[in-house]
């Protein structure tokens, strides 16, 4: 159990570099909040208390049954042949049949070995929804930006409607006789009001969503969390064959499940052990005091008189009621064929997963793509329509639709990503994320 510590030691160090950028490592990044979760969330600190506690019971199952020490005294000490018994001790040290300690450590290590295949497992469902949780900080953070982008650009545009108003006459005091133009300013601020809508919405979600990335930290709720400005789309490339490689190789479920029809394999073998008769070892000692009774008529010499008596000993268990240790093989050898079909279901399940993700995975790709274009020929069309806009040869209405459709794409856009991005993390995590290279 030693290496298997050191071996754990290694993951967990492991798991904290595994997402290090190879130019450094900023303080707050998600790598060091990868890290930061890995120490404090409460859920995996406490499968990891329970793995030390199950590595605990593997000594308490090699342990030698505990001698029994029988002592009887008399109140009134008896009279025997060569004196007076006072008192009676006994002890005796019982041994299971041979290699019996050795398949309950064996069933004790595996069982310990699943206790740590429970932590993994948690431990990759905790980073999952670390990387979940910073791809939709990154997305809202991003969407706020472009909301922040285009009101810029309908302040811009504000200006020039004004310059248009006031080139085609001066404003008089009443509505009725407004220069020409001014309603277009007043289109234009409409929607830099529902654009400021959108940006306080925005940063309350984003708070929001920062309290509940806090929260898979163990950390109180108004800490701050640093994003990137922009989300990005990380560098993936799928090889299925490597892919269920890994998670057959890797994926704890699958592990747990195989330590698991291991253990109770070593346990049928330690009942059939247990049906064997146990042998016992011991010394009986009798405490005997002088006789004034006794005569060499009765054949004890003086010094014979009153001699203490050591007398070994040697016991047996009959197992003769054999359907208990019958039932309790069967029983184990049940469970084994339980987790190995408990086994096979989830890989069976990985395997289609992987295949649904990878779908997904794809159409998100196809989205990034759509969007990117949309986004660029979305830009050149608002940039020309603004030039007509100012000569007059369009009107404000397909400015501001154009301006509409360039922030939805912007928003799709960061979405799309975030989406691949939270693929490809779920991915990773049925290989486990001890096989993550990025």
């Amino acid at each position: 159990m030693k290496i298997y510590k050191i071996k754990l030691l290694f993951i967990l160090l492991l798991g904290t570099i595994i997402t290090l950028p190879v130019n450094g490592q900023l303080t707050d990044s998600l790598a060091r909040y990868l890290e930061v979760a890995g120490k404090n969330n409460p859920a995996l600190n406490a499968d990891f208390l329970t793995y030390k506690a199950a590595l605990e019971k593997v000594p308490q199952a090699g342990a030698w049954p505990d001698p029994q020490l029988d002592m009887g005294f008399f109140l009134k000490p008896m009279d025997i042949v060569g004196g007076r018994q006072i008192a009676d001790f006994t002890l005796m040290q019982m041994f299971p049949w041979f290699g019996t300690k050795k398949a309950a450590q064996t069933e004790a290590t595996h069982m310990a070995k699943m206790a740590y295949e429970q932590f993994r497992e948690t431990r990759d469902n905790l980073y999952l929804e670390v990387y979940t949780q910073w791809y939709i900080l990154s997305t809202k953070v991003e969407q706020l930006n472009n909301n922040r982008e285009n009101l810029q650009l309908l302040k811009q545009l504000e200006e020039l409607a004004i310059r248009k108003s006031s080139s085609g006459g001066s404003m008089s005091s009443g509505m009725n006789n407004a220069a020409p133009g001014m309603s277009d300013v007043l289109r234009i601020q409409l929607e830099m009001i529902e654009i400021e809508n959108n940006i306080e919405s925005l940063m309350s979600n984003i708070a929001a969503e920062k309290a509940k990335f806090n929260a898979l930290l163990n950390r109180p709720v108004e800490y701050e969390v640093i994003v990137p400005d922009s989300i990005t789309k990380v560098a993936f490339i799928f090889d299925e064959g490597v892919s269920i490689s890994e998670i057959e190789n890797q994926n704890p479920m699958l592990i747990m499940f195989e330590q698991e029809e291991l253990a109770f394999n070593a346990k049928s073998e330690m009942d059939k052990k247990m049906s064997y008769p146990m042998f016992g070892i011991g010394l009986q000692y009798m405490l005997i005091g002088e006789s004034k009774t006794t005569t060499m008529n009765q054949g004890m010499t003086p010094e014979m008189n009153g001699m203490d008596m050591i007398m070994p000993m040697f016991s047996i268990t009959l197992p003769i009621y054999r359907n208990k240790y019958k039932a309790q093989q069967k029983e184990s050898r049940f469970m084994s064929q339980s987790a190995r079909e408990k086994y096979n279901n989830t890989l069976n399940l990985l395997r289609s997963d992987l295949f649904k993700l990878k779908q997904q995975l794809d159409n998100a790709e196809r989205k990034i793509k759509l969007y990117q274009k949309q986004e660029q020929l979305a830009r050149v069309t608002y940039q020309l329509v603004v030039q007509e806009f100012v000569t007059a040869k369009s009107d404000l209405t397909k400015v501001i639709q154009v301006q509409r459709q360039l922030l939805d794409y912007q928003i799709r856009q960061a979405e799309a990503i975030a989406e691949y991005n939270t693929k490809v993390a779920s991915i990773q995590k049925l290989r486990s994320f001890n096989s993550l290279n990025q």
